[in-house]
Parts: C-alpha cells; structure tokens; sequence
C-alpha cells in the first residue's frame, strides 16, 4: 500500500464524506518540496478530490472551529507540538484553546507521534500534560514505525488500538560525482575540504540530544584525513551548546563546522560528498536525517533503536554505548 493510500485509509476512518478539509499544523513549507517532511507527506494528495490540505498557520487555528461550526466536514491533523520556553507560552495557549474549543465542536483530531517527548526542552512537566491530553483527545495517533507502540501506549495511558503506522515519506535523491559535491561545499561555504578525506557528517539542527560534542571527542585523536563535518543551524535554546562545540571545532583541524541552515539546493552536495553520515542523537524514535541516507543508499553509523532496526538499511552500522561507536568510527 503507497503512503498516499494509507494516508487516505487513516482519514477514511474517521469520516465517510465525500469532501473533506484536512487542516495541517504546523505549515507545509511549500518552498521546500524536496525536502520538507509535511510537503512530502501529503504530496501525493494534493490533487485529491475527496481532501482539501489547508496548510495553518499559528493565527490560522480559528479556521478549524469555524469550519466545523459551520457544519464542514473536516479533521485537523497535529504534528509537532511543544512548550520550548515560557516566552512561547501565550503563543501555544492561543493554539491549544483552538484546538480545545475544536475538539468540543466535535471536530475530528489525528495526532503525530515524533516522540515521546520533546527534545532538549526544560519544561517536561506541562509539555507531558499537553501532549497527554493531545493522546487522549485524538480520534487517532500517526506513528512512523510500529516498535515503540507498546511503551508510548503506556506513557500517555492510551490504548494501542488508537495508532496508526504510516511511514516516513521518502526524499527525492539528486545524485551527482563526489568530486563535485566536495567542490561546491568549498566554495558555497569556504572550507578546505580534500577528495581524498574520509568524509563523516552531521546534518541537522545542532542540539545537545543529537550528541554531538561526544562525536567531536572521537574525532580528537583521529588522523587529520578523517574528516568530521557538522552542518546545520543553531536550535533556538542551543546557543550555549553552539559556543562549546565552536570551541572544540577550532581546536581541531579535522572537525569542520557549518553553523548554517542547509538550503535545498545544497541538501544533494552534502548527501553526496561524505562517506558515512552519523547519529548519535538519544530518545529519538525516527529521523529524517536517517531517511535522507537511506535514499542517497549512503552508509551511516546510528544507534540501535527499534525503529532504527525496522528501516533495514543495508549499508547501516548500528552501535549500542559509547564504546561501540569509537570502535565503528575508528573501523571505517
């Protein structure tokens, strides 16, 4: 069954109309279509004629209740969802009451799983009571791998019969030589980085969770040939995190760090440039940067989770502790 089938066997489910208006939240990044996670996710029924995808903003959450006021069939469909800090917290309270009154109106809710809880986020207490109530609240929970059910089942006090497996959707790969794509990340962001390395790279937002600094530690006592590269943008709330790690990179000559967000039109020069890609990150249930290698078919150095051991990769390295991951990044 495609993505786009078990998507439409989801909301089947829970209405029979006809016609129906599937709000988003967050929103689809339409300028990012080869890469962005919702874009992907729904492409395939944007030309639908049973569903409308209606993409919502953070001032947009009045729209659901409206719609289901006004007798509209419609299911709001929620993706991440987290307090970040207590400055952010009107701006969530705005779109919980939404949701809430939604909800009320008898309007139909599907939540997405990501994880258990948020990653690297202070405020664990009522981010676990707002994410129970999303659990409990849902007509159904999407999840992207069926391992972790049993225990998330558990946590939020939901029966397993609520989930829901649709996998992550697959990247669009753009191949090109390894040569060229080591050129263009020196000149796009002016580094020195030499054909004949052995390439290993982070991508993603830098975050503490993603283990990163543990990474660089390894990487001290490697041979200057084998290269570390650490690309993406600074989390909001990882700065201290950012100025330790900035310190470690300029200390050693084989760590190169790019602290910047990685456009699509860069995503394929660093897919193909590197020989490993590595994970290090803790309670992550899927990763999207784990899906990006799996369609660049490039071999990769991750943790063994569940989730992780469903994917099969073929040119996957899974470890275990610490000591298991020096010895694959020392062996390749």
């Amino acid at each position: 069954m495609t993505d786009k089938k078990k998507l439409q066997k989801l909301y089947g489910e829970i209405t029979d109309s006809e016609s129906v208006t599937i709000f988003v939240a967050p929103p689809i990044r339409f300028t990012h279509k080869q890469s962005d996670y919702l874009y992907l996710l729904y492409k395939e029924i944007f030309t639908s004629t049973s569903y409308e995808v209606k993409s919502l903003k953070t001032l947009s959450h009045f729209k659901p209740l409206l719609n289901q006021l006004s007798g509209k069939p419609s299911i709001l469909h929620y993706h991440w969802l987290e307090i970040r800090s207590l400055y952010s917290l009107p701006l969530f309270l705005y779109k919980f009451i939404f949701i809430l009154f939604y909800k009320w109106a008898g309007g139909k809710l599907v939540w997405t799983v990501h994880n258990k809880m948020p990653l690297d986020v202070k405020h664990q207490r009522i981010n676990f009571l707002f994410r129970r109530w999303m659990a409990k609240n849902a007509t159904l929970l999407h999840i992207q791998c069926r391992a972790p059910i049993p225990e998330i089942s558990r946590f939020y006090d939901v029966d397993e019969s609520k989930f829901r497996v649709i996998p992550h959707p697959k990247f669009p790969p753009k191949l090109m030589p390894r040569a060229a794509a080591i050129e263009a990340i020196n000149h796009r962001f002016d580094v020195h980085i030499k054909v004949q390395d052995r390439l290993f790279l982070m991508i993603g937002h830098i975050s503490e969770y993603k283990g990163i600094i543990e990474v660089c530690e390894i990487f001290k006592s490697e041979p200057i040939q084998k290269k570390l590269i650490i690309a993406g943008p600074v989390k909001k709330g990882q700065m201290k995190y950012y100025k330790t790690l900035r310190r470690i990179s300029k200390s050693s000559e084989n760590i190169i760090l790019i602290p910047q967000f990685i456009n699509e039109e860069s995503v394929p020069e660093f897919m193909n440039a590197p020989d490993y890609l590595i994970f290090n990150f803790k309670n992550v249930i899927t990763s999207g940067g784990v899906h990006l290698a799996m369609s660049y078919q490039k071999s990769a150095i991750l943790p063994e989770t569940d989730c992780m051991k469903e994917l099969n990769g073929e040119n996957f390295h899974f470890f275990k502790t610490s000591e298991e991951l020096k010895e694959l990044i020392r062996s390749c």
